[in-house]
């Protein structure tokens, strides 16, 4: 029989040995504490995280509230309940927006059947399998979506220049699309601008980057 260190730690020696042969393999592991106590290469390199600071629970860029809100979440669910959760990770990887489907799992020890962790897995994702959400999220079909994006009143302007980020372009691509739509000239810093004074207050984020955690998670 192993306890649950010992599991844990037989767990955590096999994955260190995939980072030998997989190069592609994007995990995390995290106590039941929610500290992360092991994450891959890849995972690293994709979100600029440090695993030599030990007793971290930030493991994606976000602020307070939904940090504390998120460890409950988890806490609830996948410890107390042991249930699988799948939800979405985005982040800015090799010059680019890039979203990740994201699968957190209760890791259990059949000798004592305690949780001892929680294993997340990352599986890119590419921007073709999101365009149905998308366009659902912001309304543009008329499907109903969890994402009560109604209360934020966007503008038509809006919810094309969102549509165009969230595939990844920026604002002098979105410019030019939007200007071969409308068929006026239409220059990134008024999209810049879109962002920052519409967009950035109505979302209440003050960067891209939040504004992307904001709307997915």
């Amino acid at each position: 029989m192993l306890n649950d260190k010992k599991f844990i730690d037989k767990i955590i020696n096999g994955f260190k040995q995939f980072d030998n042969y997989i190069d592609n393999w994007c995990t995390l592991v995290r106590a039941p504490d929610l500290n992360i106590i092991y994450s891959s290469p890849l995972y690293n390199k994709v979100f600029n995280y440090d695993s030599s600071i030990i007793g971290q629970q930030a493991f994606i860029v976000t602020n307070e509230k939904h940090f504390a809100e998120q460890n409950e979440f988890d806490k609830e669910k996948i410890i107390k309940q042991r249930q699988k959760i799948r939800t979405l990770a985005v982040t800015e990887y090799n010059g680019r927006v890039q979203p990740f489907s994201l699968e957190k799992t209760p890791i259990i020890n059949p000798d004592s059947d305690n949780v001892v962790g929680i294993y997340c897995y990352y599986e890119k994702l590419s921007f073709s399998s999101l365009q149905l959400q998308i366009l659902r999220s912001l309304e543009i079909y008329k499907y109903s979506y969890e994402i009560d994006i109604g209360k934020y009143k966007l503008t038509k302007r809006e919810k094309e220049a969102i549509f165009l980020f969230l595939a990844g372009l920026g604002s002098e691509d979105i410019a030019l699309i939007l200007a071969k739509v409308e068929g006026h000239n239409i220059t990134k810093s008024a999209i810049d601008s879109l962002f920052r004074n519409q967009l950035f207050i109505k979302f209440e984020v003050y960067s891209r980057k939040h504004f992307l955690i904001s709307f997915y998670i």
